[in-house]
């Protein structure tokens, strides 16, 4: 090694710590958070409850297994205690950053690549990536689609397929990653490597088809995937306008929240923005592909890399929500190396000035809006602050008060009357009203839901609840047999099912209602609680 080469290193190693130091110091009050939002379905997933390795979670009909893979690691290790899952995504974050600042210098100057990773590193658009515990699949998808880049800016073409395939089995964002290293090989006028390009596409397409497959296979859940009432179309056109909030935020992250009140577009012009955004977006992308191409701009060809890896969320395929702020973390990694670029060409007292003035505001930030993560009521108090337009705002709202019916009855209402179509609000009026014993009230929620999400068992398991409480014990069997017909491993509809056969004295039908089918995967719980439940009708 030459003493040029051992100067960079340790240039190198001492950027590296201090990417750490900076995200411990900008996220140290994250790991005093709570669990949040989608975090409690984990320990309801008995892949990972269960006790041993996990290598059972690959052959279980789960997205993103890698990711659930961790998640397993950490209730072994911790439990059910937060501060363990929050180290580990704050831990995986200060892994990119360091990866980041790897890759930056291939291509930019160890001063700009520290400056852009320092950025990344601390962006406040980041938390909720980092705070939220169930977005680690985004930390870690993102953090193998850097090996991708790196493997591949080095020509090691072995291990960035290895590395595109191993982010597919974290999340399924990184699918469009194939897409931009074509652009950037065309640009380095590389040759193309057609068995590399087309591994890569044969990794993306069973991704695709696996995650396609459990969406149609989960039973229960026919929303999956889609936005509620949202067309392919619709969510193109809404997208447009999408694009122009996740960019404003990247320069100006202020009014960050879990849950953004977006309207959706239903034509070019309604709203009549949508338009406006369209047009403008055009000539982006149109304007940086004439750079990249004909004026060889490395800066506008890895901007470019940015509107390519966030097209799987923000396109024509609908997902889960209009708008989430942790869809932008891996797009932000090749927008942060174009950065790079220009500021190459910056004076470095100029540079120095302004990293100076970013540095402590973005931790500011930062650390400012991790408080709002710290637990659920700093939370949903934010989101229904800034989206009280949204019917999930004051859903969560409800959820703080599980013991209070008629404050949670409170908030369910507002949010009604917000959004009434909304089929997760009436399944939890209906929960609240059933714990008031008014039971007609919320049979006639349980059914509004019903109709609004179609045949699932969680909606006719409801039904039955209902039913029984007003003494139809008929309607009751019939709604809950319904559903396990949709699900037989529904663990609800099953107990459910043997108490009513055990209270009408069927012993034999109340034991054969305890069997549970082999490809059944309930929790330890779950299943010791059917066990209890068969031994105490005996088996005739």
């Amino acid at each position: 090694m030459t003493a040029d080469s051992q100067q960079l290193l340790e240039r190198f190693r001492w950027q590296a710590a201090a990417l750490a130091a900076l995200v411990l110091l900008a996220y140290a009050n994250s790991l005093g958070s709570s669990f949040h939002f989608d975090d409690a379905a984990l320990f309801s997933t008995p892949a990972i409850v269960r006790p041993g390795f996990g290598w059972d979670i690959f052959a279980a009909n789960l997205t993103r297994p890698l990711t659930y893979l961790t998640f397993h690691w950490n209730y072994l290790l911790g439990g059910e205690n937060p501060l363990f899952y929050h180290w580990v995504n704050l831990l995986l974050h200060a892994a990119n950053a360091i990866l980041l600042l790897a890759l930056a210098r291939r291509y930019v100057s160890p001063l700009a690549a520290g400056c852009v990773a320092v950025l990344f590193a601390l962006h406040p658009l980041a938390t909720e990536s980092v705070t939220y515990v169930f977005s680690r699949s985004t930390l870690l998808s993102t953090h193998f689609a850097l090996w991708v880049l790196w493997f591949y800016s080095r020509g090691k073409y072995v291990p960035s397929a290895l590395a595109f395939g191993l982010s597919l089995l974290a999340k399924e964002e990184t699918i469009a990653l194939p897409g931009f290293l074509l652009l950037l090989a065309l640009f380095e006028r590389r040759r193309i490597k057609f068995s590399y390009f087309a591994t890569l596409a044969g990794f993306a397409v069973l991704a695709a088809g696996h995650l396609f497959q459990a969406i149609h296979d989960t039973p229960g859940n026919a929303g999956m995937g889609r936005v509620r009432g949202i067309s392919a179309a619709s969510y193109l056109l809404t997208q447009s306008r999408v694009l122009w909030i996740y960019l404003r935020l990247a320069v100006l992250p202020l009014g960050l929240n879990l849950d953004h009140d977006v309207r959706p577009s239903t034509g070019p012009l309604t709203p009549w923005t949508t338009l406006a955004a369209i047009a403008a977006l055009a000539a982006v992308i149109a304007g940086l592909g004439w750079l990249a191409w004909k004026k060889h701009s490395a800066a506008a060809l890895w901007a470019l890399g940015y509107f390519v890896l966030i097209a799987p969320s923000s396109s024509i395929i609908p997902v889960s929500d209009l708008m989430f702020e942790h869809r932008t973390y891996l797009p932000m990694v090749p927008l942060a190396i174009g950065l790079g670029f220009l500021l190459e060409r910056m004076p470095r007292r100029t540079l120095a000035v302004a990293m100076a003035a970013l540095i402590p505001l973005m931790l500011a930030l930062t650390i400012a809006r991790n408080r709002d993560w710290h637990d659920e009521r700093s939370l949903w108090t934010d989101v229904a602050r800034k989206s009280p337009m949204k019917g999930r705002s004051w859903l969560g709202m409800a959820s703080l008060y599980p013991n209070d019916a008629a404050k949670a009855r409170e908030y369910l209402s507002r949010g009604l009357a917000v959004d009434p179509g909304d089929p997760s609000l009436h399944t939890q009026f209906g929960i609240v009203l059933l714990s008031l014993n008014q039971s007609a009230e919320a049979l006639a929620h349980f059914q509004r839901a019903l109709a609004l999400t179609g045949d699932t068992a969680d909606s006719w398991n409801n039904l039955g609840a209902a039913d029984f409480r007003l003494n139809d014990l008929a309607a009751a069997m019939s709604a809950f047999q319904r559903a396990l017909q949709l699900d037989p491993c529904n663990f609800n509809a099953r107990r459910n099912v043997m108490m009513l056969y055990a209270n009408s004295n069927q012993r034999w039908a109340a034991w054969q209602a305890g069997e549970v089918p082999a490809a059944c995967r309930l929790l330890p719980a779950q299943a010791s609680e059917l066990e209890a439940l068969r031994q105490q009708v005996a088996r005739p």
